[in-house]
Formats: C-alpha cells, sequence, structure tokens
C-alpha cells in the first residue's frame, strides 16, 4: 500500500494501542475505497504469510460506508475505531475514518456511555459480579484490564481525554487515583505476560493449574503452612484487580454525573445536601475537621431513598480524608460511636457496609480487615477471598430480615426478627474469619481482635463477651450437627452446656447458615438446613430448664433496668417512682433467681421420680405441652408454665398468647 493508493492497514485492539502480550491476536482492518479483485488477492495473500510466519490474526476488508453501517449498528465496532492506528498505506482513508469517529449522531455520550455500562455490567455477570473467584480472569473479569480499557474509551468519547492523565486535568480523577491505576494495571500486565508464557497459549484465566508455577516464576516463597506463595500470589492479583474494579466503578458514576442536568441542592440533615441521585457535602473540609463525618454519610445514604451514590467531589474527598487521618481513625471516640450506631441500624446496615468497603473506609475503622483483604485460601473449598466471604456472610445475616426470605429460611428469619441487638451478630459476623493467614487458629485470634475492638466501641462488657464468643465458636454448630450424632441426647447436652442460653444459640444458628452460604453457595442444601434446623431445636428444648443461669444475666438485668428508668425519665415519671421501680426490679429478678433454682432442682427430682414409674402410671400423669416457648412474664423464662415468684402464676395469659397481666406488679407495671 502507498501512500496515495485509496487504501490503507490499520491496527486496532490490544496492537493498535501499543500492547501484545506473548500469544495475543493481531487485529488489522484494511480500509479501501474501491476493493478491485487485484486488491483483494493480494490482502489474502498478505493475511496468508502473516498466519504462515505463526501469528494470530484477526482481520476484516471494509471501505468507509461498511465501517459507518457497522460502527452505528454495534457499539464495539465503533469502540475499536477508537483504537485504529495507520500501519501503512494512504493517510486520506485514515482522515476519512476519524469523520465517522467524530460525528456527534453516532454513538452520541449519552448513548455511548448507556450502552458501554450495559456491557461492562452483562460482561461482569458472567463472573459472578465479583473480582474474588478463585479462577479469575485478568481480561475480562471485573477489575481486569478490560476494565481500564472502558476508561480510557469513555474518557475519550465524553471528555476527549486520551488517557489517564488527560482525567486528571478534566477533574475525573486525582493524581493518587491515577498512580493507584497505574500500578495496578501494571501488575496485571505482568501477570497476564507471565501467564501467556506458562500456559503457552493466550490464556486469560489464573487456573489452579498455573498459579503454583506463576508464583515461582514471579518470586513469591512460602513464609509458613498458613500463608503459602501462591497465596501471596493471588492476594497481589485481587488487591490489584478490587483497586481497579472500585475506581472504575467511581469514575463511571463520575461519567454519568458529568452528563446530567444539574438539580437543586436538598438539605439532608445539617451536614450534607442531596442533588438529584447522589449526595455531597456542605463544607469541603468536613471529613478533616469531623472524622465521625466519614460514617455519618454513609448512615444518612440509608434513608435516602433513590440515591445512587455521592458527587464525584464527594468521593475524592472521602478518599482524601480516609489517607490524611491514616491510623488515627481506628482509634477516634466519634468514629467509633457512629460506627456503633450504624451497626444498631440492623440489617440495613450491611448495604453501608459494602459502601464503606468499596471506598476504603471499612479498612482504615477496622485495619484487621485490610490485612486480610485480597487474602485467597488455596483449597476448593472457599469460593472467595476472606474479605469478599465476610461481606457475603454479612448479607446473608441481612436476608433473614426480608420477608420473601421466610420461605427459605422458616426457622431463620423469626429468630432475627426478636433479636434485641442484632449489632452482636454483626460483630462476629465481621470478625469471625479476620484473622486467617496469621499461622494461627483463626477463631481465637479473632476472638482477640473481637474483643479489642469490641471494647473500644465501648460495648457493655456482657456484649463483648458475646461477641468473642460467636467468633470463638463460630464453626461449633456446623461441626456438631455434621461430624456427630446430634440424635444422641449427650451430643446435645454436651452442645447446650457449650452454648448456654438461648439467645447466644439463635446468634449461633444464623451465624452457622449466613457463614456456609457465603463460603459457597453449592454448600448450602436441604440436608445441611435439616441437620441445623434439628439440632437447633434439640438444643433450645435441652436449654427450657437450664439449672445455671447465663453468666452475664445480673449485668443485663442492669443494662435493661437502667434503660428502663432512662425511658421513664425520658416520660416524665417522678424522681421518687423511678427509685422505687428500680429497686423493686432489681429484688424481683433475684427473687425469680432463687426460685428459678428451686423450680429446676423440684423438675429434675420430678423427672427422676417420673422416669422411676411404670409406664403406664407415666402416661396417667402426662402433662400437656405449652402452646409456645415464649413467655411474655417479665419474670419467668420457663417454657412450661408463665410464672411470677411471689404468686406462681399470670392472670388471664396463657403461654405464647401475648399478653396478660402480672397480679404481683400490677400497681407498678400494669399490663404489658
Amino acid at each position: 500500500m502507498h501512500r496515495h493508493s485509496g487504501a490503507t492497514g490499520k491496527l486496532h485492539g490490544g496492537f493498535g494501542r501499543g500492547l501484545l502480550f506473548p500469544y495475543s491476536d493481531v487485529d488489522l482492518l484494511a480500509l479501501v475505497e474501491s476493493p478491485t479483485p487485484t486488491r483483494l488477492r493480494a490482502l489474502e495473500q498478505f493475511f496468508a504469510t502473516l498466519w504462515d510466519i505463526g501469528l494470530k490474526v484477526g482481520h476484516a476488508v471494509r471501505d468507509t460506508a461498511q465501517c459507518r453501517t457497522l460502527a452505528a449498528q454495534d457499539v464495539s465496532v465503533f469502540t475499536s475505531l477508537l483504537d485504529a492506528r495507520r500501519l501503512a498505506g494512504d493517510p486520506g482513508m485514515g482522515e476519512r475514518l476519524q469523520t465517522i469517529i467524530d460525528d456527534p449522531e453516532l454513538w452520541p455520550p449519552e448513548a455511548y456511555l448507556a450502552a458501554r455500562l450495559a456491557e461492562r455490567d452483562a460482561r461482569h455477570a458472567r463472573f459472578d459480579d465479583t473480582a474474588h473467584n478463585l479462577e479469575p480472569n485478568l481480561k475480562d473479569g471485573p477489575g481486569g484490564l478490560r476494565t481500564l480499557d472502558t476508561l480510557r474509551w469513555l474518557g475519550r468519547r465524553l471528555a476527549h481525554a486520551s488517557g489517564f492523565a488527560d482525567l486528571v486535568t478534566e477533574g475525573l480523577l486525582d493524581g493518587a487515583e491515577q498512580l493507584a491505576l497505574e500500578e495496578s494495571e501494571a501488575t496485571l500486565q505482568r501477570y497476564r505476560y507471565a501467564l501467556h508464557l506458562e500456559a503457552g497459549r493466550a490464556e486469560e484465566r489464573l487456573l489452579f493449574d498455573y498459579q503454583r508455577g506463576l508464583a515461582t516464576r514471579l518470586g513469591f516463597e512460602d513464609e509458613h503452612a498458613r500463608n503459602l506463595g501462591v497465596e501471596q500470589f493471588m492476594q497481589g492479583y485481587y488487591r490489584a484487580a478490587t483497586q481497579i474494579e472500585r475506581l472504575g466503578v467511581q469514575v463511571a458514576e463520575r461519567f454519568e454525573e458529568l452528563l446530567e442536568t444539574p438539580s437543586e441542592g436538598l438539605p439532608v440533615g445539617t451536614d450534607f445536601v442531596r442533588y438529584g441521585t447522589r449526595l455531597a457535602v456542605r463544607d469541603p473540609e468536613l471529613f478533616l475537621h469531623r472524622p465521625a463525618a466519614l460514617v455519618d454519610i454513609f448512615i444518612e445514604r440509608l434513608g435516602q431513598p433513590g440515591v445512587v451514590g455521592f458527587t464525584a467531589d464527594t468521593m475524592r474527598r472521602i478518599h482524601q480524608a480516609t489517607a490524611a487521618h491514616g491510623e488515627a481513625l481506628a482509634t477516634d471516640r466519634g468514629v467509633l460511636s457512629a460506627f456503633l450506631l450504624m451497626l444498631r441500624r440492623g440489617a440495613p446496615a450491611v448495604d453501608a457496609l459494602w459502601s464503606m468497603n468499596r471506598h476504603g473506609v471499612l479498612a482504615a475503622i477496622l485495619p484487621a480487615f485490610g490485612k486480610v483483604f485480597g487474602r485467597m485460601q488455596y483449597d476448593l473449598f472457599h469460593v472467595y477471598t476472606v474479605d469478599e466471604h465476610t461481606l457475603r456472610v454479612l448479607r446473608n445475616v441481612a436476608r433473614f430480615a426480608q420477608p420473601s426470605a421466610k420461605a427459605e429460611f422458616p426457622v431463620a428469619c423469626p429468630i432475627w426478627s426478636v433479636l434485641p441487638k442484632p449489632e452482636i451478630l454483626l460483630l462476629a459476623a465481621l470478625f469471625h474469619d479476620i484473622a486467617k493467614g496469621r499461622g494461627g487458629d483463626h477463631s481465637v485470634l479473632g476472638e482477640d481482635d473481637a474483643r479489642t475492638f469490641c471494647n473500644q466501641l465501648g460495648l457493655p462488657r456482657a456484649d463483648v463477651e458475646r461477641v468473642a464468643w460467636l467468633v470463638r465458636h463460630h464453626l461449633l454448630m456446623s461441626t456438631t450437627a455434621q461430624r456427630q450424632d446430634i440424635t444422641d441426647p449427650d451430643v446435645v447436652q454436651r452442645f447446650s452446656d457449650l452454648v448456654e442460653d438461648r439467645e447466644r444459640l439463635g446468634q449461633l444458628y444464623l451465624l452457622t447458615i449466613a457463614d456456609i452460604i457465603g463460603t459457597s453457595p453449592r454448600l448450602w442444601n436441604a440436608w445441611k438446613d435439616r441437620l441445623l434446623s434439628d439440632l437447633y431445636t434439640a438444643t433450645r428444648y435441652a436449654l427450657r430448664s437450664d439449672v445455671n443461669l447465663p453468666r452475664d444475666a445480673s449485668e443485663r438485668v442492669t443494662e435493661c433496668s437502667e434503660h428502663a428508668l432512662a425511658l421513664l425519665h425520658t416520660l416524665a415519671v417522678a424522681v421518687d417512682k423511678q427509685l422505687r421501680l428500680g429497686t423493686a426490679l432489681h429484688t424481683h429478678f433475684h427473687l425469680w433467681c432463687s426460685g428459678r433454682h428451686r423450680r429446676s432442682a423440684c423438675r429434675s427430682r420430678s423427672s427422676a421420680l417420673h422416669q422411676s414409674r411404670p409406664s403406664s402410671s407415666r402416661a396417667s400423669h402426662a402433662r400437656p405441652s405449652p402452646t409456645s416457648s415464649t413467655c411474655r412474664c417479665p419474670h419467668a423464662c420457663c417454657t412450661r408454665s408463665c410464672y411470677c415468684p411471689r404468686i406462681g402464676r399470670v392472670s388471664g395469659s396463657v403461654v405464647g398468647s401475648g399478653g396478660g397481666t402480672c397480679l404481683h406488679l400490677s400497681k407498678t407495671l400494669g399490663s404489658y
């Protein structure tokens, strides 16, 4: 092809961008004005020669009219023209191609953005919408190299930016984000180059068959049995891919904001303002002056239906403030108080935790979580990395609050609905695997981490110990149900002795289900569902008449009494009446304790006598089963009867009826 031949050769794809891996395709476009038989035979011979020398060629022969028609029909064809680079031939043909790209009616910015994001979503759906698969795709998976290509294409079409440096100039990236993208891209390119060499072909998946060889090729070595070289190698990938995925989503949102019509700001609280579907800060320096606002903005987002994210400027300020505060966020009292307030929202807090993780705030508040960021477990049992698994466990816990989940989890959903403190379960889910990869028992190490963080949050000692216990024993119910005979009363009794009370049993049951499903959706089945529900039911029955009260019972009644007095103060009840009621509550609790011990011992002796009688005698003295295991009397937990320690009964109340009046306290409490 000479300079005035009416034909030109164009390179596109990775070759057009000047980036070629050992076994990548070579994409060529022959652009000819009049494809005569002579020219077509010459091109055919040229392409055949390329195949003969070992190149894998993807080629097309078109005129400008055909290019325009195909580009209008397919956004991928139009995008390939953005990367086109002249190899040889008539420069005038390249100018004609440029007129197609510059045509404002051909894929205008709004249509191009929508098409590219739809393609991204469809591509990511093939990989379960996560960069944390155990055999990820370096090119097309979430956080892969194609994500970076998409950002560059969007920059060219929407902001006339030829690269990341130009996006910084346009205010769509900052310098730190540009550096993070370039470093992550270099990591993935190095891995992809090595993968081609290791596989000996154009392979884009980091399959198990290649991971150990690649780790050795790139110089990773085993530190100990729980931190293998291959796990370090994969952690490098996951961290790079996650960084790309996070910034890819955020920059795409900034492009959407760029094209949106400015709307009038609506105040949200005292610190934030809403513009359309995005939140922003009133004071640009808010996050620097008041670190707790880094959590508050995620809480405010929960209460704003239709809000999809933050403005570009606000996202940038979140990242800058998080980096500026550094390790101080983990010990800031205001930040920790706001974090606890968010957890007390229950299931909605999980969405906030996911968003905080995407923006890097969660790892800043909880440094131990940052250490398992991208931590792979080299086996076929765990489908996700530790951090991804943890977030999925939290999301599974939140599912128990959804009415639509009752059919799938008929036992779990009612348990969640009556949990007095959902933050305990959320904290246990957050910490249950947080010590993976340290070389010791992750349950024991995680228990220490959970106890330390909960003390920093300012939780009551009883709640701290409950979270720590759940983390320490988060595998107990699963191993008991699947490895022991749960029809054996001794097995159930040993398990119930460890669990000690029904509330903790319910929390452990929910955590176990969420953990199994979060490990791999394929691990959960009807058999495991039945095993766990049977163990839960048997243990709940075994705990119906426990002689020993929970270790934290006295502390919990003190906490409840203080809460009740605070409510009375809010209702302007006289101080002398508050004090009398507080004294009565403590007195009746201790009466109940002593009465409960006597009743339990009496039931034990009665049971022994009952067993010694002939079977016919036992049948004649059988007692009807209670209609429910729930007792509404504030002075009893017995499932056999509704008991008041002074008079022995509650007037007009049947177990599980949901109402009644305690005759002993009727003058003080009235109906309940």
